[in-house]
Formats: C-alpha cells, sequence, structure tokens
C-alpha cells in the first residue's frame, strides 16, 4: 500500500479532507504525522463537485504554492451522513483514485457493545486515534454537531471501544430552542459565556454553552467511574471543543486535544490494512 494517503472524515456538517505524505516513517508513527494538504467542505448538494475539483489536484503537477504532488494515493473514508451523500461521495472519489479508495475499513479495537455495527465509525475512528496518542485507556470527547463521550479500555495491548453517550452539540441545542420555543430567538454559542444571564439571549448563551460544558463534564466523569477509567487521560476532539476547552478546560486531569484524532484513526487503519496478509 501507498505511503500516500488522504483521509476522508464525512460528517453531517462538514466534510473534512486531509492530504498526508509518509504518514508511518516518521517517530511516533500515526501519532506524529503532519497534514500535508487540507480541505474543509459543508456537506450539502455542491459537496461532491468541491471534492472533485480540490482533489483533481492529486492527478497533475501543483503549481507555485499548491500542496505537494501526491501520486495515486490510498483514500481512507469514514461517514454518519446519509447513505446516498456516502454513495455519492465515494463515486467521486473512485472516479479520481479508481480501486484505491477504504471505505471504512476496520478500525483495529475490540468494539464491546450490543450492536458493534451500528456505532458511528467517527466514534470507533476517534478512539483508535486516541488510543495511538496516549497508548493506553482514555475518555474520547468528540465535540462537534453531537457530542460524544466515549471509553477506551485496553487488554493485551489492544483497544476496547466500551461505549459511551452521545447528546446535543452546541448549536444543535441551541438550534432547536429557537425551533421548539416561539419566543426565544436563535443564537449564536460564544466561547466562554457566562452562566449568568442578564437578559434572554445571554441567558440561552448561558444555557447553551455552560449546559454544555456540564453535560460533557458530567459525562465524562460518569463514564469513567463506571469503567474504572477515572485516571485515564481525556482526549478532546471535534469542531466545537473549544467551548469544553476555553477558556479553561471543563475537565479535570489529564486532557489532551488533537484535532485530527478521527484522521489518526483512519490513518492507523489504513497501516493495518497494508500490513494485514
Amino acid at each position: 500500500m501507498s505511503d500516500r494517503l488522504l483521509t476522508v472524515d464525512l460528517g453531517n456538517s462538514r466534510c473534512k479532507l486531509r492530504a498526508w505524505v509518509a504518514p508511518f516513517s516518521a517517530a511516533g508513527g500515526v501519532s506524529r504525522a503532519a497534514v500535508a494538504a487540507a480541505a474543509d467542505f459543508d456537506t450539502n448538494a455542491t459537496l461532491a463537485a468541491e471534492v472533485r475539483a480540490w482533489t483533481a489536484q492529486f492527478a497533475r503537477h501543483p503549481g507555485r504554492g499548491a500542496p505537494p504532488k501526491f501520486s495515486a494515493p490510498i483514500v481512507v473514508l469514514s461517514s454518519v451522513a446519509s447513505m446516498a451523500v456516502e454513495a455519492e461521495l465515494v463515486l467521486v472519489l473512485r472516479s479520481v483514485f479508481s480501486d484505491r479508495v477504504l471505505v471504512a475499513p476496520e478500525c483495529g479495537l475490540s468494539i464491546e457493545v450490543a450492536n458493534p455495527d451500528s456505532v458511528g465509525r467517527d466514534r470507533l475512528y476517534a478512539a483508535r486515534g486516541a488510543f495511538e496518542l496516549v497508548r493506553g485507556a482514555a475518555i474520547v470527547v468528540d465535540a462537534g454537531t453531537a457530542l460524544t463521550v466515549d471509553a477506551l479500555g485496553i487488554a493485551h495491548a489492544r483497544g476496547r471501544f466500551l461505549g459511551g453517550a452521545i447528546a446535543p452539540g452546541p448549536r444543535l441545542l441551541a438550534d432547536s430552542m429557537a425551533r421548539h420555543a416561539a419566543r426565544l430567538p436563535l443564537v449564536e454559542p460564544e466561547v466562554g459565556a457566562h452562566a449568568l444571564g442578564r437578559d434572554t439571549r445571554s441567558a440561552l448563551q448561558a444555557g447553551v454553552v455552560v449546559g454544555f460544558r456540564g453535560a460533557a463534564r458530567e459525562l465524562a466523569l460518569r463514564i469513567a467511574a463506571e469503567c474504572d477509567l477515572s485516571r485515564a487521560p481525556i482526549v478532546v476532539t471535534g469542531g466545537a471543543r473549544a467551548f469544553l476547552l476555553g477558556p479553561s478546560p471543563c475537565f479535570d486531569g489529564d486532557v489532551r486535544e488533537d484535532e485530527l484524532l478521527v484522521h489518526r484513526g483512519l490513518l492507523a487503519a489504513a497501516r493495518d490494512a497494508r500490513s494485514a496478509p
């Protein structure tokens, strides 16, 4: 398998693409791999065209200031979007990269939940990415459109996905309040909002932002206690992670941040696929 990879994290709101060169060769491997080129697009009707245009650079020599050329990279995809959106994106990727597209490869974890096939792939790859970073147990917090808080155990040097919780993200909370309460306005959540609101808008900010931080903290504490992971580090990722980390972390103990957690999990899955017999 090529050591040039393109990881694609297709979510309900955003599609994030990261290109990597030789991600397994540096000391630390996946955990220290660096991004060579990146693109983020909204998950909407124009996504397929935007991805097609952006990935076309890998089939030609780049101009001055363009990302480094990739020679037939492997593409590794995680998706939690609708099946129709995923199918359209896969079709586009395969039109550019032919059969070098891996869709949802094995995450490399022992999935110890009631229905393993129902777990969102982003949660599994984030957990695998956390395992690559800490090489042990962790509480994995992914703050985006939704908030997921998951338990990652370890046994015999292998990560164990133990399950977790799913809750609304801050913008989803704000949107829900505006949609279902006739006289409440839509607010744009702001990092660092105060708990004491002195008008309707600041009260909504308090409920959304401080409430979101409180939910994440309580879920992390309870899940860690139930899984005997109270001393494990908390690894935070996702586009809304600033609400949990600023102006100070809402968690105690060892808190680590990595915006590329899902992508690192995809890299690790690609590495596993390369080494498989």
